[in-house]
């Protein structure tokens, strides 16, 4: 199938260097990203992790949500910081 798309013009030379790095015309280079981005799964992000984040006891998100939100970035610029 044949379509046009509108992109901007550093994002359409980007893509074109990278085409050629690769070897591949800009068609193709498009529809490896197309294919790329729909068959890759969203990352759902590691459980352990997230939970890890909020500490203390049981809470009612729709009561606390600003809290517990809040003490979760504050925990994820700790751990980018340092």
């Amino acid at each position: 199938m044949r379509t046009v798309i509108t992109i901007p013009d550093q994002i359409h030379a980007k893509a074109k260097q990278r085409a050629a790095e690769l070897g591949i015309s800009f068609a193709e280079f498009a529809r490896r990203l197309f294919e790329k981005e729909l068959e890759t799964p969203t990352p759902q992000g590691d459980i352990e992790a997230i939970c890890g984040m909020v500490s203390g006891s049981p809470f009612d998100m729709a009561r606390d949500g600003n809290e517990i939100a809040a003490e979760a970035a504050h925990w994820l610029s700790s751990e980018e910081s340092g």
